[in-house]
């Protein structure tokens, strides 16, 4: 199993323009408030990697209960919406009306340069080193990202010839150059009527999900035998996580639901049989700088002395070393994720 270390790999929201970022985040803690006051429909779930119900609570954000799961450490939403409503906030809602109309294409070329090619160039290395041989002609491609028209453009443009499907959640109404075919808007929760495919790309999935050993059990008709899954999610065995807690801000709901732990996904794709991990890294690169920021802003918080004396002393030079050494040790809050069906 692969571990990358010093990847450039950013978040969403280390790019977008601070002044309309905050606007997105009160309209969606409103929308929340308008939408879900009572909270009608709402469904409890057990943990969303290894389905243990024994829990202790985390913290509340914007009106959802966290609780870290006993078993496997994995933080999630105990309570949410019923799948119909989350496939309506995420297709529908204003909050991401304004996501997708306003702070994407206000950070279109930042996003391009910072996330869109740094992913693509992950998923066509991996293509070359883990499909050896493979023309792309040969290859079905199947992408099931939210917001994923960017890299799905980017990657038909370097991969002539391949089949590239786009199946995602969000996606069903985007026109889309390079030949790229549509399936259609899928449900939140039902993977298992997608086409077989060689590869497929799951980038911001996993997190909002209600269960990924849900996921990853109807995928594994759907991955042909050799073929790769590409997956992103936030971990909340990551530093910046682990640190903040509720003061996190990114932990959002309903966008960050789950938020496993990475010995949690470790178990629970060695436990299923079907998939080989061949790469499991934490490449995130602003824990450290998150957390220093997040104290900055909330300096009469009890914050623990150890964590202050690190964030109110460290060099620049101690951050990269930090970062390096957090990386290496998959203690980033962000992970990436290269499976093999097997």
């Amino acid at each position: 199993m692969k571990t990358v270390v010093s990847v450039n790999e950013i978040s969403e929201f280390e790019i977008k323009p601070r002044a309309e970022l905050a606007q997105w985040k009160n309209a969606v803690a409103e929308e929340i408030k308008t939408r879900w006051a009572g909270k009608k429909d709402w469904v409890k779930v057990d943990c969303p990697v290894c389905a243990s119900s024994a829990s202790n609570p985390a913290f509340d954000k914007s009106g959802f209960v966290y609780v870290e799961c006993s078993n496997c450490k994995t933080l999630y939403a105990k309570e949410r919406p019923s799948e119909n409503e989350l496939n309506w906030w995420y297709k529908e809602s204003a909050s991401t009306e304004f996501w997708t109309n306003k702070l994407l294409k206000l950070s279109a070329a930042s996003r391009d340069e910072k996330i869109i090619e740094p992913r693509a160039n992950w998923i066509m290395d991996g293509l070359s080193e883990y499909l050896p041989g493979q023309s792309f002609s040969a290859i079905q491609y199947t992408d099931i990202s939210f917001f994923g028209k960017a890299l799905i453009e980017k990657v038909a443009g370097y991969a002539k010839g391949m089949k590239i499907v786009s199946a995602g959640l969000t996606d069903g109404d985007v026109d889309f150059e390079n030949n790229v075919q549509k399936a259609g808007s899928r449900s939140l929760d039902d993977f298992s009527s997608l086409d077989k495919t060689n590869v497929l790309v799951a980038i911001d999935v996993l997190e909002r999900i209600s269960g990924i050993s849900k996921f990853l059990g109807q995928v594994e008709d759907v991955v042909l035998p050799n073929g790769l899954l590409f997956a992103t999610c936030p971990v909340s065995s990551g530093f910046e996580i682990q640190s903040l807690w509720e003061r996190s801000p990114s932990v959002i709901p309903p966008d960050k639901l789950n938020l496993p732990s990475v010995q949690g996904l470790i178990d629970l794709f060695t436990a299923s049989g079907k998939w080989k991990i061949l790469e499991l890294s934490t490449p995130g690169m602003f824990d450290v700088e998150m957390v220093k920021q997040t104290i900055a802003q909330l300096p009469n918080e009890q914050w623990p002395r150890s964590l202050r004396a690190l964030v109110d002393t460290i060099s620049p030079q101690g951050v990269a070393m930090f970062t390096e050494y957090l990386q290496s040790q998959r203690l980033s809050s962000f992970a990436r994720i290269v499976l093999r069906r097997i």
